[in-house]
């Protein structure tokens, strides 16, 4: 049997949800050296599925990591999460190190950028970025990445290395929008009730474009995420 998962934006920093539904808190990660470089390129930056360039492919931005100004902005992510009503009671994140790092300054008050939320931090490969083709999407090592955030748990991440990443074929869209839909029956099966995912632009687009129903009067949900932003959800099936 097919389930449809509706989806709603909500405003206000308080937010009241029935027994029905999980309040989930999306979150893109702050601004990485990929988006910087993407950013000085004059042509559009990714015109890969076409055959043309991409700025993406680059070896000098394997699993990208925050820049200054990421880092400031994830600080600025974990000041409006703090200040929510109902506070978040777990964190998905993706094993990409700009989430990784994205979630410890936000979440885990890393760098001495506030107190820590003191939530489980979970990494999920079913929120990843869409991948293949750009380099900045191939995950690293789980070792690497345990060693730099050890609070996280990667007991979820199938693989030590990247097995799903390849050089030559990229994610589609009905493959990126599947495992969202994944995620998000993980999440309403779960008994916690407010969640939080720190993702990225592309799945974001992928999940609430094609992935979930958004109640009339919501489509701004399916806007594209600006870097480090978050927005307030509410999700039942």
């Amino acid at each position: 049997m097919a389930v449809t998962i509706t989806i709603r934006e909500v405003t206000g920093q308080s937010i009241k949800a029935a027994p029905d539904e999980t309040i989930l808190y999306l979150v893109r990660h702050g601004y990485g050296s990929h988006n910087a470089y993407a950013a000085s390129v004059t042509q559009p930056p990714c015109n890969c599925r076409t055959g043309g360039s991409c700025a993406y492919i680059n070896d000098a931005h394997v699993d990208a990591r925050l820049i200054e100004k990421g880092r400031r902005q994830a600080v600025a992510a974990g000041c409006t999460l703090r200040s929510l009503s109902p506070a978040p009671v777990i964190a998905y994140v993706s094993p990409l190190r700009r989430t990784l790092e994205t979630a410890s300054i936000a979440l885990g008050g890393a760098g001495g950028t506030g107190p820590s939320l003191d939530l489980p931090l979970v990494a999920c490969e079913w929120i990843r970025e869409v991948f293949g083709v750009h380099h900045c999407d191939r995950r690293g090592p789980v070792a690497d990445a345990r060693a730099e955030w050890p609070a996280v748990d990667y007991s979820a991440v199938g693989t030590e290395e990247d097995s799903w990443h390849k050089e030559d074929v990229r994610e589609t869209v009905e493959e990126a929008a599947a495992r969202a839909t994944r995620f998000l029956l993980h999440v309403r099966a779960r008994p916690e009730r407010v969640v939080v995912a720190v993702t990225h632009s592309a799945f974001l687009r992928e999940m609430l474009t094609h992935a979930v129903v958004v109640e009339e009067g919501h489509s701004e949900v399916r806007r594209r995420f600006a870097t480090g932003e978050e927005i307030k959800t509410k999700i039942n099936t």
